[in-house]
């Protein structure tokens, strides 16, 4: 009959462990029964040896008086030998936060852990009564993890303790195993030791061979690659930069970067710098060195090209973009003014352009947002990326959402074979320019604020998620802040967008810039031809509602219909010389006055033809319903007919007489018209 043992440890996963354990070394010779104390313990326990997992558990329940046993041992514990390796894997110098239920046990460990020849780094033990540990690199612990505080930067579980080869050998001799049984336990117990080096070995070799086939690899590569790893040690040399510095790579690698082989102003860049590139001039030879942070890790990847071979990337890059219509085609010498504001405002979006952040332009139609747009693109750290822009309001929202996201093969009829890229896919490294933003329905708005939120976006039809890296530049000539306020546009995508705001003014406010544009808009169309000042005068004056855009289209038609080299107000369009004729009638009535006075009366014609009186609160009433952010209240158009009726256009009745347009009035009306 097999001499029996009952092993008692604290919990659970302890139990499994240890059992496991003895069951491998001494299951063919004793019969093992094993209890934990989280789980209970039965009613009596009765055999020749009774094991205690730890000295602390004896005296928890060793005063139990229904245990019975020949022989009372405490097991000695040592390191799971199959967790070594992540011990082993700590940096050097390490501070290593050791985690156990007790603390006595923990120091046990650690002394352990020491006697093991695990000495590279500095151990620290565990309290539960303390609160907070300052600068711990890594935690270890022997299958009790859920202790650690939350706030660690990791935590290794170093598997449950074994219990060392004396406890086994001290098991043997009480139970009086006869023959060479110690000597085949302890062969068995070196027998494991032997597997794990042995898979170590492997796995050193296996570290080795990837270590050489990346080592071939960023040798192939036209580039210099250098990596350096959390501590600054130099973990990749390729034969380029041997090359290039002139130096073997051995005399680097696995020695930190900044023991002077290098460059000095080298090594604070890839160690330091904020940049994404620098130049350098290395032993004669001109360089860009690529500056990259490992996502995930604190190594840095620093890459060598020559100033020529990067050159033709960026022109490479450029000439592909160009072939496809995806490149920005004014720069900010494309934006002439003499106007001190708008000099200012060139300046400013200058600085703007050096961000990553998303702009809205705002302005009035024809101010020239996109002209701003293209200029930004071109100053910003992405100019050798594409540029797309896009109206937004020139499209249905089914076609911009296909147009923006791109769709894959068979998603609706009548698209692409294959499927399409979407702009913003086609902008990735670049920027994209969405025009009209305030015109785009609130389900795009929708769409839009998860692009720029989540930087991904999906194919219509997709299931694939498409990362993108595009910076966003919008414009409209709408009041968004009107719009918000009507709950027509998002205000959590207005705030996305307008991280950076240019507010580009009109024409009217920078007048003294219509010479220079004038100038500009003859020279490009090839012809010598000059303004006659009265003329330039007039043009001046003007109020331009179509901003620049409407000074182009009559400088373009002026020079189309003209006859010699001298550009007259005869050669005004149609409706700017009717224009000119009532700016003679009425010199001192500006393009407000007329709009105002226009409505004011329409409205009273419309009364007049209905045979009822104006009053003026009803005219009031009117111009809110018809414009409401061009609306006059009561003493806004007392004062517009108090000027009409002096005009001769009206005639104020008090009382149900109200107010009644002339036959002035009416002909007035009808060449606003």
């Amino acid at each position: 009959m097999k001499p029996s043992l009952i092993l008692l440890t604290g919990g659970t996963k302890t139990k499994h462990t240890l059992h496991q354990q003895l069951q491998q070394l001494l299951g063919d010779y004793l019969h093992i029964d094993s209890y934990a104390v989280d789980e209970g313990l039965p009613a009596g326990l009765e055999a020749d040896v009774i094991l205690f997992s730890s000295e602390s558990l004896k005296e928890e329940v060793g005063h139990i008086k229904n245990m019975n046993a020949a022989t009372f041992i405490t097991g000695q514990r040592t390191v799971h030998h199959e967790h070594l390796d992540k011990l082993l894997t700590i940096p050097t110098g390490a501070n290593v936060l050791v985690i156990n239920d007790e603390y006595n046990v923990t120091l046990e460990l650690i002394q352990s852990l020491y006697q093991l020849g695990i000495n590279h780094v500095r151990f620290i033990a565990y309290k539960k009564s303390h609160t907070y540990y300052d600068e711990i690199d890594v935690a270890v612990s022997p299958g009790e993890i859920e202790l650690a505080p939350t706030y660690l930067p990791m935590v290794l579980d170093i598997g449950v303790r074994l219990l060392d080869m004396t406890t086994i050998l001290r098991i043997v001799d009480h139970c009086r195993l006869e023959g060479n049984v110690a000597l085949q336990i302890s062969e068995r117990y070196i027998r494991s030791i032997i597997e794990l080096q042995q898979k170590l070995l492997v796995s050193q070799q296996e570290t080795k061979e990837v270590y050489h086939h990346i080592q071939n690899v960023v040798n192939t590569i036209d580039d210099g690659i250098l990596v350096i790893n959390e501590t600054s040690e130099v973990t990749v040399f390729n034969q380029k930069l041997e090359a290039l510095f002139q130096i073997q790579a051995d005399l680097i690698i696995n020695r930190p970067i900044d023991t002077g082989i290098l460059q000095n102003e080298v090594v604070q860049f890839i160690r330091n710098g904020v940049e994404e590139s620098q130049f350098f001039s290395i032993h004669g030879v001109e360089v860009v060195v690529y500056r990259h942070t490992m996502i995930g890790e604190q190594s840095i990847v620093a890459v060598f090209k020559s100033v020529h071979q990067a050159s033709e990337i960026e022109k490479t890059a450029q000439r592909k973009y160009r072939e496809k219509g995806f490149y920005a085609k004014y720069s900010f010498d494309d934006i002439f003014c003499e106007n001190t504001k708008m000099k200012e405002l060139k300046q400013i979006a200058k600085k703007l352009a050096l961000a990553e952040h998303p702009i809205l332009i705002q302005g009035e139609s024809g101010t020239g947002k996109e002209l701003f747009a293209h200029a930004i693109h071109k100053h910003s750290l992405r100019k050798s990326g594409p540029f797309l822009p896009i109206n937004c309001s020139a499209l249905s929202e089914s076609l911009l959402e296909s147009e923006l996201f791109g769709y894959e093969d068979g998603s609706f009829t009548g698209g692409q074979r294959g499927g399409k890229k979407g702009l913003f896919e086609l902008a990735d490294n670049g920027t994209i320019f969405l025009d009209e933003i305030g015109d785009i329905s609130l389900s795009m708005q929708s769409l839009l604020l998860r692009v720029i939120q989540e930087k991904e976006i999906r194919r219509i039809g997709g299931s694939k998620i498409i990362p993108i890296n595009v910076r966003i530049i919008s414009a409209t000539n709408k009041k968004i802040e009107e719009q918000m306020k009507a709950q027509t546009f998002r205000n959590d995508l207005f705030y996305r967008l307008n991280v950076l705001n240019l507010s580009i003014p009109p024409l009217r406010e920078r007048r003294e810039d219509i010479p220079l544009l004038i100038h500009h808009y003859i020279t490009k169309n090839g012809k010598w031809i000059k303004v006659e000042q009265s003329l330039m005068d007039w043009l001046k004056r003007s109020e331009w509602d179509g901003n620049i855009r409407e000074l182009k289209n009559t400088l373009d038609y002026m020079l189309t219909v003209c006859n010699g080299t001298l550009l007259t107000k005869d050669d005004l369009p149609q409706y700017q010389k009717a224009q000119q004729s009532e700016d003679k009638k009425h010199p001192q009535q500006n393009r407000l006055e007329q709009s105002e006075h226009l409505m004011i009366l329409k409205i009273i014609m419309q009364c007049h033809e209905a045979g009822k009186a104006a009053s003026r609160e009803y005219i009031s009433a009117k111009t809110k319903e018809q414009h409401e952010s061009f609306s006059l209240s009561q003493q806004q158009v007392r004062r517009r007919l108090d000027d009409l009726e002096q005009k001769g256009m009206i005639i104020k009745r008090k009382g149900r007489g109200g107010t009644r347009i002339t036959e002035a009035g009416i002909s007035y009306l009808e060449s606003l018209r």
